[in-house]
């Protein structure tokens, strides 16, 4: 998985948009409650956004295509013990939260 980029930040926002993270984005990054190793807010976030895979499927697997530097397919045809490895990556990335803060400013 490569670095974060500002470029991403368009389409995580567009993910974003149509869940209810920003609630757990805000206490997880904005508010400190993120401590190193502290998985279970990682884990809230893959799970709300497995919870919203409705709205966001086609966004996601685009982001994360991209992301991975793969086709859309290949995301779409991943087993579901990988495709979860790669959100619990995403959202647990160091970088993640800075992503987010600076994004906010």
């Amino acid at each position: 998985m490569r670095k974060l980029l500002a470029k991403d930040i368009i389409p995580m926002g567009k993910i974003l948009a149509k869940t209810d993270l920003k609630p757990v984005i805000k206490e997880t990054f904005f508010e400190g409650k993120r401590e190193e190793g502290n998985t279970a807010l990682v884990v809230e976030l893959v799970y709300k956004l497995l919870e919203s895979m409705d709205k966001i499927a086609g966004a996601l697997f685009e982001f994360l295509a991209y992301f991975e530097e793969k086709e859309v397919k290949e995301i779409e045809e991943l087993p579901m013990e990988e495709f979860a490895g790669l959100l619990y990556e995403l959202f647990g990335d160091k970088n993640f939260g800075s992503f987010f803060k600076s994004a906010a400013k």
